[in-house]
């Protein structure tokens, strides 16, 4: 049983909905593109052409320029300065350009004065300007326009007491005259979306933790509120022509959702999508990150960082971003790696649709090589951020996709350097049969090196396997795998994908969890460790991991683990990370906390590089029964090597009852 439950755990990526053929995005150039800022935004008109709002300088955020580039991307129309610092911008099919000025100071609660504008079509002069009042700096502001050139923009105000709560919506005219003012509604909205005709209009609130939606009815007077199935924390939104309104975000433990929400308040869909871990600056999700076409596909952008992700048709290998297309129904079209971009940056990434053009602005990385030369030049990594990284993607059927995209730990499905028998999860299309196929070994016979017409082989030799399927492989690294980088390729019915060279170390530790932050651990009677079941105080725990170095004496590639019991070359101790604590303004770092392991080595019974380490569920806790996250580290020759951080639930002490008469 337990060998069935870890297999399982390999099987971290569960597969989405099937891909819709005919289907296909291929990219048309990559090139530079403005300094990554705070200023960031992009959109993109019927034809094609592209508007990026960006800062002026690279270094100085109180001004913003704007851009418009012809859809080749080298060819600039026109390039101004607009002389304040545009808090958020849209574009009408036309190209109608809409600004909302920013704070020109920052201090919050400063107030200002604010405004609409509309620019000529050459982007050199004003058509219409419409004063809204006075806000403060640091308020939430959105900016939405129909077909017809309305402008919807939300406002925030605590110097209008007319204004219900200091919030409301309005609405101008295409000659910019404010036409409708709505109000009641329930909170302070964060960003509003509309459909092509203005019919349909949506927009987000905060909550508690997580932010809640509201529709305006039809009678322009009232509000009706909806929370999506999945919580949603900093969400994207967009309304399609049919009214139905999408969702893009992640909650407080950083998993993204994408959902879709009917005018009736129906659902559609609700799904979890490939998700970068425990929430961060760095994977908050952004209202560019999501762009809507005319057929109602969703196109979003997520961040893997060094985590592996399912992909479908993926135009790149692996990489921190990547791009995804869910048809109406929540069906996949295609998730494909960016690359060059990191997506680390402060605007999460943005995507605008123009004609049949894809455009991506993301943070580029230090490795990133532009296809071609385009207007912007590349800016040095400084103490904040870099360029960006400007992609065009469109349509063909003829784009070169990569069969094998990725390889990542099979513990945590990060990507880095792999080691000598360490479990590891390959990722692409067409690697296998439709149905996966889970493998089988006993002590007489190791885990085949074929299965279901998959062969997988590192520098030319065959590695075990333990599932097989089109979109995911679980094999073991051969422990002949030696140098700074192996050569992985996959064999399907005769046929051989793309190869990988990827970089190899000497240890890759990892623990199996089971939602990322949990171990998958046994406590001591045997039983599954869970928030239900928590392993009583001062008993022993069991994790499982894998990476962990050679094993002594050394073991047969895909062989069971048997008695007399081989040991780890390398020693391991638990540690709990050291917390920074806020002291005057500094954050020094509390000394790291080391426990010993009852036992650390092979796994009885489980194949070779699966590693079983079992310690005091005591050494877990860190202010009473509150589990704290616990690190493996290898100790190699050459130095410390550190797992990702894991947790296990630990039952609360007893209750001490005291003898009657006597009080504490």
């Amino acid at each position: 049983m337990l060998r069935r439950a870890l297999v399982c755990i390999v099987l971290l990526s569960a597969p989405g909905l099937a891909a819709t053929p005919g289907f296909l995005l291929g990219i048309n150039y990559t090139e530079w593109g403005p300094y990554f800022s705070a200023t960031q935004q992009i959109a993109a008109d019927s034809s094609g052409d592209l508007y990026i709002l960006s800062s002026c300088t690279g270094t100085d955020d109180s001004l913003s320029c704007l851009t418009k580039l012809a859809s080749n991307g080298s060819t600039v129309l026109w390039q101004n300065s607009l002389g304040f610092n545009a808090a958020a911008m849209a574009v009408d099919p036309n190209g109608g350009i809409y600004l909302i000025n920013g704070c020109p100071l920052g201090p919050v609660l400063t107030s200002y004065d604010i405004f609409v504008e509309k620019l000529s079509a050459d982007g050199t002069s004003v058509s219409w300007n419409t004063q809204l009042g006075s806000s403060y700096c640091g308020s939430p502001f959105s900016l939405a326009v129909d077909a017809t050139g309305r402008a919807f923009i939300t406002i925030v105000s605590l110097f209008d007491s007319t204004v219900p709560n200091g919030t409301c919506l309005v609405r101008l005219s295409t000659a910019g005259a404010i036409d409708a003012t709505f109000t009641n509604f329930p909170g302070q909205p964060a960003a509003v979306a509309v459909d092509p005709t203005g019919s349909y209009v949506v927009m987000t609130g905060a909550g508690n933790p997580y932010y809640f939606f509201a529709r305006l009815a039809p009678d322009n007077t009232s509000w009706a509120t909806f929370s999506p199935p999945l919580g949603t924390f900093s969400p994207g939104i967009a309304v399609a022509p049919n009214g139905d309104a999408i969702i893009y975000g992640s909650d407080l433990g950083g998993n993204r959702s994408l959902q879709r929400t009917a005018p009736s308040g129906a659902v559609v869909f609700s799904m979890p999508v490939s998700s970068q871990g425990p929430y961060s600056q760095s994977n908050e999700q952004g209202v560019g990150g999501l762009a809507l076409d005319a057929a109602g596909n969703a196109y979003i952008i997520g961040y893997t960082g060094a985590v592996a992700t399912r992909v479908e048709n993926s135009l790149a290998p692996c990489g921190s971003t990547w791009l995804s297309v869910y048809a109406p129904d929540g069906s996949i079209l295609q998730t494909t790696y960016l690359p060059g971009a990191t997506g680390t940056g402060p605007s999460y990434g943005l995507v605008a649709l123009g004609g049949s053009a894809v455009f991506v602005l993301d943070e580029a990385d230090t490795a990133f090589t532009p296809s071609q030369t385009g207007p912007f030049p590349q800016f040095p990594y400084g103490a904040d951020y870099g360029s960006g990284a400007l992609l065009n993607l469109s349509p063909n059927a003829n784009a070169q996709t990569l069969p094998l995209a990725c390889v990542g730990s099979a513990a945590v499905l990060t990507t880095g350097a792999i080691a000598p028998g360490e479990l590891v999860a390959l990722f692409g299309n067409t690697l296998g049969p439709a149905k996966g196929i889970a493998t089988g070994a006993t002590p007489q016979s190791p885990y085949p090196t074929q299965a279901g017409g998959v062969e997988v082989t590192f520098d030319g030799i065959s590695a075990p396997l333990l599932w097989a399927q089109e979109s995911q492989i679980n094999v073991a690294v051969p422990w002949s795998v030696a140098g700074q980088t192996t050569r992985i390729c996959v064999t399907y019915n005769s046929v051989t994908t793309n190869c990988l060279t990827w970089p190899v170390t000497s240890t890759a530790p990892g623990i199996f969890t089971v939602d990322g932050v949990h171990a998958a651990a046994l406590n001591q009677d045997g039983t599954v460790n869970s928030a239900s079941n928590p392993a009583p105080q001062n008993s022993i725990v069991s994790i499982f991991a894998t990476g962990l170095g050679p094993i002594s004496p050394p073991q047969s590639d895909g062989s069971l683990v048997g008695s007399p019991l081989p040991v780890n070359t390398y020693p391991v101790i638990l540690e709990q990370p050291c917390t920074p604590v806020i002291i005057t303004g500094f954050f020094p770092c509390l000394t790291t906390l080391t426990f010993p392991t009852a036992y650390a080595g092979p796994a009885a019974l489980q194949i070779a590089g699966m590693s079983r380490i079992d310690f005091n569920s005591t050494d877990a806790i860190s202010d009473g029964p509150v589990a704290s996250s616990l690190d493996l580290v290898v100790q190699t020759p050459s130095g410390s090597v550190d797992s990702n951080s894991f947790q296990i639930y630990v039952a609360a002490p007893p209750t001490v009852r005291m003898p009657p008469g006597i009080r504490r």
